[in-house]
Parts: structure tokens; sequence; C-alpha cells
């Protein structure tokens, strides 16, 4: 697949990619839908200041961007919405990713590439804010068989999984919505999450297709308290999780749809029993969606 096919593939910014701002910030995209305002997007350098966490970015947003907030429909809340008219440039993965700069960034992507992925590099290398200490962030399209071909390579020792000074270095540096312990056990598991040549690589396979019956406008919401159990898990961004559900705080069907843009709600095992706290939607196509990055997650148990 050329730069041409993969950019035609993906013919609108979309999750992963990297919108400068006229004020000299950086933001990084949302998601798969936004709206003809602007692109639904979160601070990742402001003031000079890297932003990290979630949280932390939406603190950010309220201080000094609380005008970009925005109800989208499609969603089901309020998110920020960075108006075009604020945007200096946007790079894309799937455009400037695929041609990083930066030496080993290139030989992974040549892995990658050479393995049948089709990738492009996205996070703080595409962006410009890397350093020392970065991980490299790679969005791929997601194709037949690529996750079998990401198996693979670590089958033939070209990634390695995660050691354990590695995970707890990283769990105690981002993580929020998973305990600690439960955060570290599902990130040893991982194949999203590895290494190559000693440097930490993390990896979003995109699909916006799957998430198109799950989105707005809902005909109802309601606060709910919810035990449910992982019936189909996905290893996909945006994440759509199959759940049944054991207790409920509300009245919901017995099955559900768990949604997420966070690597770390991707590739839960099957049986992991989820204790969250937030939103249950209706769809108009009849469908309740929970999504797992407005809520609080209490704890996760694998099976």
């Amino acid at each position: 697949m050329s730069e041409l096919s993969l950019s035609e593939a993906l013919p609108y910014p979309v999750e992963g990619d990297i919108v400068e701002l006229r004020d000299g910030s950086i933001w990084v995209v949302k998601g798969c839908w936004h709206g003809c305002e602007g692109l639904v997007a979160v601070p990742r350098v402001v003031l000079g200041r890297k932003v990290k966490r979630l949280s932390e970015a939406y603190e950010v947003v309220l201080r000094y961007y609380r005008h970009f907030v925005k109800y989208v429909e499609e969603i089901g809340r309020e998110v920020p919405v960075v108006p075009l008219s604020e945007v200096l440039r946007v790079l894309r993965w799937s455009i400037e990713g695929i041609k990083p700069q930066q030496p080993l960034v290139r030989d992974v992507l040549g892995k990658l590439w050479e393995a049948g992925l089709r990738c492009g590099v996205a996070g703080s290398y595409l962006g410009g804010y890397y350093g020392k200490a970065s991980d490299v962030d790679v969005h791929c399209l997601d194709l037949p068989g690529s996750y079998e071909r990401l198996c693979r390579l670590y089958e033939d020792g070209v990634l390695e999984h995660l050691g354990p000074g590695a995970v707890w270095e990283e769990v105690h540096e981002v993580s929020e919505g998973i305990e600690v312990v439960r955060h570290t056990q599902l990130m040893m598991r991982k194949l999203l999450q590895g290494v190559y040549r000693g440097v930490r690589l993390t990896l979003r396979f995109i699909n916006c297709e799957r998430i198109k019956p799950l989105l707005g406008p809902y005909v109802d919401v309601r606060p709910a308290e919810l035990l449910v159990k992982v019936v189909a898990s996905d290893y996909r961004t945006p994440s759509v999780i199959e759940a049944e559900v054991v207790r409920s705080s509300t009245r919901v069907p017995s099955a559900l749809y768990l949604v997420s843009h966070r690597v770390r709600y991707a590739e839960i095992p099957e049986g992991t029993l989820i204790s969250v706290e937030g939103f249950v939607r209706l769809s108009s196509g009849g469908l309740y969606v929970v999504n797992l990055d407005e809520s609080t997650v209490r704890w996760l148990l694998p099976p």
C-alpha cells in the first residue's frame, strides 16, 4: 500500500493525528467523528509544558480553552472541539507519519511494513515534542490479519513484551481508571505495548467503522453503577467490547457495549469482570453503550 492509498483509506483526520494551533499549542485528535465546527482533540503541549494524562488535558482545557467545549450529539456529551479557524496545520500519521526523520522510528516502521502492516508514527514523534525517554506511538490501519501479523513479530523476536520495570514505570506515569496492580497484570499480557531494540512501542489499529452504530444521537441517558463481564474483547481503536451485565444499580438489558479510545482498555481478556460507574446511553438503533473514557473504572478482575 502506497502513501496515496494509505491516505485515501483515511481521508479525514482521525485518532492520533496532530493539530498545531496558532497559539503554538499542540493537540492530538481523538476519535473518528468530527463535526463541521472543528476537530475533537485534547492538548498535549501547552505553554511549553507536556500534558500526559487525560485528566490533566481536561484541566488545561477548562482553564485556558473553555470556549472550545461543545456538546457533540454523536458523542453524547461536551468535549473540546478545536475550531478550524484556530488550526495552523494538521500532521497526519497516514501521510507525514510514514516518512519519519528519526532513524530508530524509520527502522520500526520498516519492520512493521515488511510484516504486512500499514502504519505511520503518531504521538510525540509526529508532533515533534519527543524526548530521550519518549516511547514510539505507531498507528496502523486495521487490515485483515493485522493482529496475527503482530503476533508473529513477537514470535520471531522482532518485538518483545514489556518487562516488569518498564510496565511499572508506564503504569505509574499514566495509569488512570484502572487500579495499579490490575493495570500491571494486563500490560504484561499485551501485544499492543511492547519493546523494539530497547525502546517502548505502543501500537493502535484504527477502525472507524465498528463504532458508528454506537454513536448518537442518544434517546436515553442514565447514570449507573455496573458490574459487567467481558464477552468479546477488542484490540482495535476505538475499542468496542461486548459485555454481559452481572449487576446494575439501574434497569438495563443483560448485554451492552463498552467503548474506549484508550489503549489500556484494548486486549482485555474475555471473562474479565469490570466494576464501572458512569452513564448508560441508548442509541437510536436500540444499542446500550457505556463510554469507559468518561467513566470511573473501579476495578478489573482478569480471568
